[in-house]
């Protein structure tokens, strides 16, 4: 990386093997496929498509497709590859050289990236013991430093920490910076509130169709904010950045988000009973509303589950993410670490 500049040279890529034998819990993947419904209308739809023409950079069927789901004006969303974009260009569109983002740690690890990219620094407000994030924390660290952005995972990844209405609505109303509301995982929490971007003029929420709705093979995400964030977004993204096939995709996935419904449920119900059984093995677990578990454990019981191509999230010799698989997938990984805690 000889070309690379100075200010980058410790960064390490944020990389995710491909694994396509055993059972994968390692990456927050929905254990289902979507709908046939849904892929037999994008096949139709795939058979009509000019090949040798761009993609529509302004994504109107899929935006009107989004505005007609949560009932909003079309011209409140943008659309990315993944979150993940729209989340970048935010951090490069509002931060300069030595501003301030502010969120909580750990969670997400590409936010501290995204505000290395641009030269800006990334500061992160700890939980407790338990790995629980004080709302109290964030916003008297908002006051101390006074940061250019702020933002928030709800369901927090890795931990599953969900942040009530009231307590995201108490960190907008602390602070004059923009706040990015990362959504990824809240179609498995209690209650969705993306819409609150709209009621503020500082924030932006973002969502994916990656997790719940099972397509992160297709890369889109949506953001919704007011129309100047939005035009804001729009300035900065690349053009053509989404595919056409991934827009077809995508708009039909969100034009039938009624079909995914028992699924999401089946997940809750696992994520319950995965928590439980866990727990009665021993180990340490925490509270999520997620389609994962974080979870303390011995090294030698992770390395039991890479034995029985048993894949989960390692983030060092203590901490691991648990992906909620299907009920076979979870009752495999159960009955390994049921032998190996007995061993």
């Amino acid at each position: 990386m000889k070309y690379m500049k100075k200010s980058f040279s410790k960064m390490v890529p944020y990389h995710s093997k491909l694994i396509t034998d055993g059972i994968i819990l390692n990456a927050n993947e929905a254990p289902y496929n979507p709908p046939l419904e849904i892929i037999e209308l994008s096949k139709e739809e795939m058979n009509n498509v000019d090949y040798n023409r761009y993609p529509d950079m302004d994504e109107v069927l899929l935006n009107e497709a989004i505005a007609k789901c949560y009932k909003i004006d079309p011209a409140n969303i943008s659309c990315g590859v993944g979150s993940d974009e729209l989340l970048d260009v935010c951090f490069r569109a509002v931060l300069e050289k030595d501003d301030i983002a502010l969120g909580f740690t750990p969670s997400f690890s590409m936010y501290q990236v995204f505000a290395e990219l641009v030269g800006a620094k990334f500061i992160g407000v700890k939980g407790d013991d338990n790995y629980l994030f004080n709302v109290d924390d964030m916003i008297n660290k908002i006051k101390e430093i006074n940061p250019k952005l702020v933002v928030i995972c709800s369901p927090n990844n890795p931990t599953g920490q969900y942040f009530s209405e009231k307590d995201v609505r108490r960190i907008i109303e602390s602070t004059n910076a923009l706040v990015l509301l990362d959504l990824a995982y809240i179609d498995f929490a209690e209650k969705d509130y993306c819409k609150i971007s709209l009621e503020y003029d500082n924030v932006i929420s973002f969502k994916t169709f990656s997790k719940a709705m099972a397509l992160p093979s297709i890369r889109c995400g949506y953001c919704i904010s007011n129309k100047d964030n939005i035009d804001m977004i729009n300035a900065v993204k690349a053009p053509y950045s989404l595919s056409t096939f991934s827009q077809i995709l995508a708009k039909n996935a969100i034009s039938n988000f009624d079909l995914y419904k028992d699924k999401i449920n089946e997940i809750k119900k696992e994520r319950q009973r995965l928590f439980k059984e866990l727990k009665n093995l021993g180990f340490v677990v925490f509270n999520s509303e997620a389609n994962f578990i974080y979870t303390l454990m011995d090294e030698k019981y992770y390395q039991e589950l890479l034995n029985n191509k048993i894949y989960i999230r390692r983030f060092d010799n203590l901490h691991y993410r648990i992906t909620v698989g299907s009920q076979t997938e979870n009752n495999m990984l159960l009955e390994v670490l049921r032998c190996a805690v007995q061993k």
